[in-house]
C-alpha cells in the first residue's frame, strides 16, 4: 500500500507541477512562492498532528485509518503545492534579477546553493525521521514558513517587468536604504505588473513584458 501511495503521490505531483507554467505569467512569481509556503507550512503542521495521532492510536482510542487517510490526503496537497509554487518558479528568479554582466555567475551560484541544500535535506531527513519521528514535520513547517516570510519581505515581483525595470529595483532599494519590498517605491515591486496584451487604452506594449499565456478574462471576447 505504501508503494502504491508513493507512486500515486509522484504521479499527482507530476501532473500538478505542470500547472505552474500556466500560473507563473498570470499570478506572478512572488504570489506563487508565498502562497506555496503558506500551503506547505499548514500541511506540515497538519501532518505533525496526524502523525502524532497515528503514533498514539492505542492511547487515544482512535482508529489508525482516520489519521492515516487524512495524513495521506494532506501529503498529496503538500507535494502538489511544492510542485506548483516552489519547483519551477525559483529557477526564473536568478535569470530575471541579475544584470547581464553577472547573470551567468549569479545563476551558477544559485544552482550550487540549491545543490548543497538539496544534499543536506536528502542526507538529514532519514536521520531526523529516526530521532524526531513525526515531529520532523514541525521542522519542515518552520523552514517553509521562514522561506515564505523571507520571500514576502525581500523578493521583488519580477513578472511582467522588463529587464531594465527589474534592475531599477536595486537602485530604488539603495536609495531607500532597505531591502524590504513594501518600503521601496510604495511597494510597487510587490505587485505583479500585468500588461494589456492588446494595447487597449493607449498603452504602449513592450513585447518583453507580455506574458506567454494570457489571463482568462483577456481571452474572452469583450461585450460592448
Amino acid at each position: 500500500m505504501a508503494e502504491y501511495l508513493t507512486l500515486g503521490n509522484y504521479t499527482s505531483y507530476f501532473l500538478l507541477m505542470t500547472v505552474a507554467w500556466l500560473l507563473i505569467d498570470v499570478l506572478g512569481r512572488r504570489k506563487l512562492l508565498v502562497q506555496g509556503s503558506v500551503v506547505l507550512s499548514g500541511s506540515f503542521l497538519l501532518l505533525a498532528v496526524f502523525g502524532g495521532l497515528a503514533s498514539n492510536t492505542t492511547k487515544l482510542d482512535v482508529p489508525v485509518l482516520i489519521p492515516g487517510i487524512l495524513g495521506t490526503v494532506v501529503l498529496f496537497v503538500a507535494t502538489g503545492a511544492f510542485g506548483i509554487g516552489w519547483l519551477a518558479t525559483v529557477w526564473l528568479i536568478p535569470t530575471e534579477i541579475y544584470p547581464t554582466t553577472a547573470r551567468a555567475q549569479g545563476t551558477a551560484i544559485s544552482v550550487i546553493i540549491w545543490g548543497f541544500a538539496n544534499f543536506a535535506i536528502t542526507f538529514l531527513t532519514p536521520v531526523m525521521f529516526t530521532y524526531l519521528s513525526y515531529m520532523i514535520f514541525l521542522v519542515f513547517a518552520g523552514t517553509n514558513a521562514f522561506a515564505g516570510i523571507w520571500t514576502w519581505l525581500y523578493l521583488p515581483e519580477t513578472g511582467g517587468r522588463s529587464f531594465e525595470e527589474n534592475q531599477q529595483f536595486f537602485k530604488d532599494a539603495a536609495e531607500a536604504g532597505t531591502w524590504q519590498v513594501r518600503k521601496i517605491v510604495g511597494g510597487e515591486f510587490g505587485v505583479f505588473k500585468y500588461p494589456d496584451p492588446e494595447g487597449r487604452d493607449g498603452e504602449v506594449i513592450d513585447a518583453e513584458r507580455v506574458p506567454l499565456l494570457r489571463r482568462m478574462e483577456d481571452q474572452l471576447p469583450s461585450v460592448e
